[in-house]
């Protein structure tokens, strides 16, 4: 049996150590503040990264290179020239109209040259319309005097309208003028003088060769049509007619995570390009696609674009790609792309 003494000694022990846990309460508290403090600056330190990648930064100029930019032929093959390089109409089936002044004899001349070029060729055809042809044919009663002798220049012909694409010289509309026959007039039996003017408004200048059909001047009935004009018809009708889009210059400016451009795109092409898209990339994920009008053969356009925000701040390429769907079938599909490389 204890004493009153042993007890009230075991109380005050057993007092003391509930003091003791009384204390030890304080340690979950500084725990939980220290783990506050630290998401507090893990957010702060998100927040401040976040910030870092959508505020500008110096402006940097992209250096973009271009790929396979049209070029021109020098339009000059053994002898025969055209006016232009690649001149040709943009379709096969040419269209032309007939003056109602133009005597039975000169149709009738006239519709054998169509004949004789269609049959040479084996690519072009030719039919008539009443108005808004490819190829319009005055007759006129005005008789052009020889500038010597018995030399006659007998007509003139040529491309009346023509669109430079960049790659080729469109020829949208040709005239035919056929005038009156003077005294001392060698007359063939054959569309001599037609098909020589017909081959004027595909393009083709003269040739210094009394034995050639485009001879400046009529010498004989004798003077053939030229078999290099021929190949050259053919090798000119015998390629399909399309568009052509690629980028005549390209500007960027990268500040931070955002991109202002300029560019220039032109059709260089035969026909008109349509449903035209820009798309940009930014390492080869796609940030903006750009819908752009419908451009004409030798047409362009011009865009400019303010604050472009990239997917990346500091990407490794920016791309710029024109149809990127190759939705439009073109002459050359190898200059649609414009990049740089950081």
């Amino acid at each position: 049996m204890k004493s009153k003494k042993e007890e009230i000694s075991g109380i005050k022990s057993r007092k003391i150590k509930t003091s003791e846990k009384k204390f030890n309460y304080s340690k979950p508290i500084f725990s939980a503040v220290f783990v506050w403090i630290i998401i507090f600056l893990f957010v702060l330190g998100v927040l401040l990264y976040v910030l870092y990648l959508n505020l500008p930064g110096n402006p940097e100029k992209l250096n973009l290179g271009l790929e396979n930019l049209p070029e021109l032929e020098n339009g000059s093959f053994n002898g025969a020239v055209q006016f232009y390089p690649n001149m040709k109409f943009n379709h096969n089936s040419i269209s032309y109209s007939l003056d109602p002044l133009c005597s039975a004899e000169k149709v009738d001349r006239l519709e054998e040259a169509f004949t004789e070029l269609s049959d040479k060729v084996g690519l072009i055809n030719f039919y008539e319309v009443s108005n808004n042809s490819d190829i319009e044919v005055v007759c006129s009663e005005y008789s052009k005097q020889a500038p010597e002798g018995d030399y006659f220049i007998a007509g003139e012909g040529g491309a009346r309208e023509i669109i430079q694409t960049g790659r080729y010289n469109v020829i949208n509309q040709g005239i035919i003028l056929l005038h009156g026959n003077p005294h001392n007039f060698y007359e063939c039996e054959w569309a001599n003088i037609e098909l020589h003017e017909l081959i004027h408004v595909f393009g083709f200048d003269h040739i210094n060769n009394e034995d050639s059909l485009m001879y400046p001047l009529l010498t004989s009935c004798n003077q053939k049509l030229d078999e290099v004009i021929v190949d050259k018809l053919k090798e000119l009708y015998s390629k399909e007619n399309l568009a052509d889009l690629y980028f005549e210059e390209v500007s960027a400016i990268k500040s931070g995570r955002y991109l202002n451009f300029n560019l220039t795109v032109k059709n260089s092409g035969l026909v008109d390009a349509k449903n035209i898209n820009l798309n940009v990339l930014d390492d080869g994920k796609l940030v903006k696609t750009f819908d752009l009008d419908d451009l004409k053969y030798g047409a362009g356009v011009k865009i400019e674009i303010q604050n472009l925000r990239l997917i990346h701040r500091n990407p490794e390429e920016i791309k710029f790609v024109l149809d990127g769907g190759d939705l439009i079938k073109e002459i050359d599909e190898g200059n649609n792309v414009a990049k740089s490389n950081f």
